[in-house]
């Protein structure tokens, strides 16, 4: 990236800082087209002193030292600004950024909020016995009579369902301790 003409003029002119002019310098020695304009900006300084007419009264350095001043108020009042004018897009892209996240977040919560749906299993064997899990028992029925093993009705209860057998278990609210249930058909 090449500098800015008005820090090739201030180096130029020997007006710039340590670390600016470390940075041009090394630049210019790999850039001909701003050893160039450095070298112009030179030729036209020399022109400058070179000519007698201005009038008389002023005084040349006093002069040379009001342009230096207002030239660095210049860069100065430039840098200020062009930092707001980025600082005013990034506000900009901030929300868009953080609408997608909250959005997840949302709908992560909403989903956590609604219960899981009761699972029920129904499993027959060949002698017209039939288990089932409802939604807060396991039952055996055959020919019409049958038993229930209640679990508490809650959304922590995981249903299983293998072969010929059914499992419930859950976290027991009174003792926390983990209950598991079985009920096998042969």
């Amino acid at each position: 990236m090449h500098p800015r003409e008005a820090d090739l003029a201030l180096y130029a002119g020997g007006d710039t800082g340590l670390w600016s002019r470390h940075r041009v310098s090394r630049h210019v020695r790999e850039c001909a087209r701003c050893a160039g304009l450095v070298r112009e900006f030179q030729a036209l300084r020399q022109w400058t002193r070179a000519q007698d007419e201005l009038p008389d009264g002023v005084e040349w350095m006093r002069l040379s030292a009001d342009m230096k001043a207002n030239i660095r108020v210049g860069l100065a009042a430039g840098e200020c600004v062009e930092p707001a004018a980025e600082a005013a897009g990034w506000r900009l892209w901030r929300p868009a950024l953080a609408l997608p996240a909250l959005l997840v977040v949302a709908l992560g919560w909403w989903l956590q909020s609604w219960p899981p749906p009761v699972p029920i299993a129904e499993r027959a064997s060949p002698a017209g016995l039939v288990i089932r899990a409802g939604s807060g028992s396991l039952e055996v029925q055959q020919d019409g009579r049958g038993m229930a093993l209640l679990y508490p009705r809650t959304s922590q209860v995981t249903l299983t369902a293998s072969g010929g057998a059914l499992r419930a278990r859950y976290v027991d609210a009174d003792t926390g301790y983990v209950t598991i249930s079985h009920v096998y058909t042969q």
